[in-house]
């Protein structure tokens, strides 16, 4: 679900996204890579991977030990669940820039950008409703990959157009109007931030949308929704100045230590709004994306900081490695194999752990024996070098 950039030195293979599943698919032999951005998008994806598993666990016998903690926040909050998608968008943004720092806005760029951009689309549209076509009428329009799409392609092609000061203004100014058209009034009601779905987001999602909305009840909603891509715009862009400064300053002794203190100061700044415009992942709120940029930006520079600038060899980073490498790959195998006929049944030892003494223990195991199942073939693969990308 994410990008699968390569580097030599920093000299990498311009395809941003891995996208196994398509015909044009090759798998190549990858050159050296930027230690830090395939362990940060390892770290993300995995994450991610957990997360939907325990929801996944949640949905088979109702109950997971871990639940509290890796759940997503029913409206207004921040927890670990929360991170995952908007680090993967911010990493999206990062290797934006690492790809394409070199070229130029020429037609064959742009149509490649557009043409993996689609292969996304079509992508996360098939995952999203591949069990929803047999049932007519509740097919989703949007969804995870969809949103990594858009952004990346926006993202993609303002990096080619534009300056860095012009994006770094165009992504503020984003997070700047996203507050007052979330406040915007909409028909019967009041708008309430706290409330789910009372806000002008949400309302234009269910009133478009309609049936295909994710939650379709009379205050629906859809998390990757129409008007919310426009901050996740912003925080692709966010990624891709990170992405570009970090390239350009990367000798200068004082480089991570400025990245860093950027990344510390929006955090804050996300948080000082959080009490006006509160965090809130199903519309993506401008505090939200500012808290997890910050987190993200620090995350990535305590990786950097070991694995590249200082080479530290640390127990762990290969398993990281191996889902950051090939990281839509191992996004599309898990949403693939939440769909066996079968599937369930490997949480019957979570729901039969209730009854024991241990259940966080026994609970578990359902949730690491998958991720240890998609780990050995992206592992074989990156003890062979092989990138899956288009």
């Amino acid at each position: 679900m994410d990008l699968a950039e390569t580097s030599a030195g920093f000299e990498t293979v311009p395809v941003p996204f891995a996208a196994p599943l398509i015909p044009t698919v090759e798998i190549t032999k990858s050159r050296e890579r930027l230690a830090s951005l395939d362990v940060m998008r390892g770290f993300a994806v995995v994450g991610m991977i957990v997360v939907n598993t325990i929801a996944f666990s949640n949905i088979s016998y109702g109950y997971h030990p871990a639940s509290q903690l890796l759940s997503h926040s029913l409206w207004a909050g921040f927890t670990f669940a929360d991170f995952v998608f908007p680090a993967f968008i911010f990493t999206a943004g990062f290797s934006v820039a690492v790809s394409l720092r070199q070229a130029r806005l020429e037609w064959p760029t742009v149509r490649r950008i557009i043409a993996r951009s689609f292969a996304l689309l079509a992508l996360g549209f098939l995952l999203a409703n591949i069990i929803l076509f047999s049932q007519p009428g509740e097919w989703r329009c949007l969804g995870v990959l969809q949103r990594i799409g858009v952004c990346y392609c926006t993202t993609a092609l303002l990096f080619l157009s534009c300056g860095p000061r012009t994006r770094l203004i165009l992504s503020l100014s984003l997070l700047a109007l996203y507050w007052p058209l979330a406040l915007l009034p909409f028909p019967n009601e009041t708008a309430n931030l706290l409330v789910p779905g009372a806000n002008f987001i949400s309302y234009l999602d269910r009133s478009v949308l309609g049936a295909h909305a994710l939650v379709t009840r009379p205050h629906g909603y859809d998390p990757e929704g129409l008007l919310s891509t426009l901050p996740a715009i912003a925080q692709c862009l966010f990624g891709a100045a990170a992405g570009e400064w970090l390239l350009k300053n990367r000798a200068r002794s004082d480089a991570l230590p400025k990245l860093a203190a950027a990344g510390a100061a929006c955090l804050v700044a996300g948080l000082c709004w959080s009490p006006f415009f509160p965090l809130i992942k199903n519309i993506w709120s401008s505090s939200y994306v500012l808290v997890s940029s910050g987190i993200a930006t620090l995350v990535f520079c305590f990786f950097y900081w070991v694995l590249d600038e200082n080479r530290i060899t640390v127990r762990g980073t290969a398993f990281l490695e191996a889902f950051g490498i090939n990281a839509l790959l191992a996004y599309v195998l898990q949403e693939l194999a939440q769909l066996l006929p079968a599937a369930d049944n490997m949480h019957a030892i979570g729901s039969a752990s209730l009854k024991m003494d241990m259940p966080g223990v026994v609970g578990n195991l359902p949730v690491l024996a998958f991720i240890l199942i998609l780990w050995t073939p992206l592992e074989l693969m990156r003890r062979r070098g092989w990138v899956v990308r288009l």
